[in-house]
């Protein structure tokens, strides 16, 4: 395919910024890691039949997801990338997997190559993919161009667009247009009803988010590494999750109001991004609040004592023995994060007004009670302490949570046989 010179000059406009940051990115705390991979070098940009963008954590688990069901024999190779250092050790992991349990293909990771239009080129023509992946929000113009004129097939798998989104993609309607994708997953009509203004309802379909598919059928057996190395059996533990940057104030807040109801209760505060651990030592000096650097814990701790969370992986062990859950991201205009993890225990989780990044999850969740959404800080603080006092039942909650799931399954293999026709083809 053959853009218009117009469309040439977007395209050589948006690389020349690329070019002017690239300094810049090569310092940027995130992007500095393995910055000389994202430039797609010969020699270390792996070919494969397959490749599969996942933007962080959250997209990687999917791409994940995505393995676990494609077809035997659809995909001899696959290409993993992604743009953060956390979303590469899930795709590490999931390269492991892959090795020990689907045999049938080999799995490479690397960083996101810039998206600069001469380095997409030229790592689309390296990798030799018959098809390409984007998970969720990714609309890359410099990738999508190079599938465009290459006759690569890209598939959007999983798609969410917030109307803000939409907004901003229609200034440039007609050069997205020009590349469209060969399909759209969308996870809802709603998010499939936007993706059809940019690129035809022809293109565009709802799938079931694969998120359910991530969810667990249940608590995961065997004895908890943290149970008493961290926390002695029987400690009441509240857990502060996925605490992001913009909310600290107010996670200090409901910090604050368990400590003084609750002397006695262990508190795991866990933020969102590590780099945060550095203020969060320093605020805990402030307060006065007794607390320990998760790394730094050698036997289980005092009662009343803050756990600030150090270490990465280790979520879903601290939400099996909390009795109180609050799940961040949703007291400031952030989008919330993944509040339903704590549900696969059995922990009705408590979260502010914020939760677009969720809508998917459907509002019947809340009126069912499994999950307790609140007005702000001060209505958080007391449903938490509310569910401290007399925390519903884990295992009919979990139960519940299990049925609701259940019903919400299959956008993994949907998806995974959508991939696989589209590389047959």
């Amino acid at each position: 395919m053959t853009l218009s010179a117009r469309h040439r000059l977007l395209l050589s406009l948006y690389g020349a910024a690329w070019r002017l940051c690239r300094p810049l990115l090569a310092r940027h705390r995130r992007l500095r890691h393995g910055f000389d991979e994202r430039l797609a070098p010969r020699g270390r940009t792996p070919q494969a039949d397959l490749w599969i963008q996942s933007a962080s954590v959250g997209e990687s688990y999917l791409a994940w997801q995505l393995l676990r069901h494609l077809p035997q024999g659809s995909a001899g190779s696959v290409l993993l990338t992604t743009c953060t250092v956390q979303g590469r050790g899930i795709l590490d992991s999931a390269a492991a997997w892959c090795a020990e349990h689907r045999p049938d293909m080999r799995v490479e990771v690397r960083f996101f190559p810039l998206d600069e239009p001469a380095v997409m080129r030229r790592a689309l023509q390296l990798t030799g993919a018959h098809a390409v992946v984007l998970l969720e929000t990714e609309l890359w113009p410099a990738l999508m161009a190079a599938c465009a004129q290459a006759g690569v097939p890209y598939v959007v798998v999983n798609g969410r667009m917030t109307p803000g989104s939409l907004a901003g993609y229609l200034n440039f309607d007609g050069f997205l247009r020009a590349v469209p994708p060969a399909a759209v997953l969308a996870m809802s009509e709603h998010d499939a009803a936007r993706y059809a203004v940019l690129f035809g309802h022809g293109r565009v379909r709802v799938m079931p988010n694969i998120k359910f598919d991530r969810v667990p059928q249940g608590a995961a057996q065997g004895p908890n590494p943290l149970l008493g190395t961290v926390f002695r059996p029987g400690t009441s533990v509240a857990v502060l999750a996925s605490v992001r940057r913009e909310e600290e104030e107010d996670a200090e807040y409901l910090l604050r109001a368990v400590a003084g109801e609750r002397p006695r209760t262990c508190i795991a505060l866990v933020p969102r991004h590590l780099e945060r651990v550095a203020r969060w030592r320093i605020r805990l000096d402030e307060a006065g609040m007794p607390w320990v650097l998760r790394s730094a814990v050698r036997e289980p701790v005092a009662p009343g004592t803050v756990v600030l969370w150090d270490a990465f992986g280790e979520l879903d062990h601290v939400y099996a023995l909390a009795r109180g859950v609050f799940v961040g991201g949703s007291l400031r205009p952030l989008g919330g994060q993944n509040f339903l993890e704590p549900l696969a225990h059995g922990i009705v989780p408590v979260i502010g007004p914020h939760w677009s990044n969720f809508y998917w999850v459907g509002d019947d969740i809340m009126e069912q009670g499994l999950v307790q959404r609140t007005g702000g800080p001060e209505e958080a603080a007391q449903e938490l302490l509310r569910l401290l006092r007399r925390p519903a039942p884990k295992t009919r909650v979990a139960a519940r949570f299990a049925g609701y799931v259940e019903k919400r399954r299959g956008g993994a293999r949907m998806a995974a046989e959508t991939v696989a026709e589209i590389i047959r083809s």
